[in-house]
């Protein structure tokens, strides 16, 4: 997996576990500490996270940092 396939992966996965809880980026990015405009970049694989944002990102939606990391299925 190339970077920018493992950056899109990423965004697609926070993306589809935010709405899944339907919350809004604004309420994901309050409860993981994140500015919204940052994690709008992440959802567009824009944005190359930190280990520490995957971290926050992964508490804030209830699941394990690797989740975030696997291609959907």
């Amino acid at each position: 997996m190339d970077n920018s396939s493992l950056l899109v992966t990423i965004g697609t996965q926070v993306r589809t576990h935010r709405k899944a809880l339907k919350l809004s980026q604004e309420k994901l990015a309050d409860h993981s500490g994140l500015f919204r405009t940052y994690l709008s970049r992440i959802e567009g694989g824009l944005a190359n996270p930190t280990v520490l944002a995957l971290a926050s990102l992964a508490d804030a939606l209830g699941v394990d940092i690797a989740v975030l990391l696997r291609k959907p299925e």
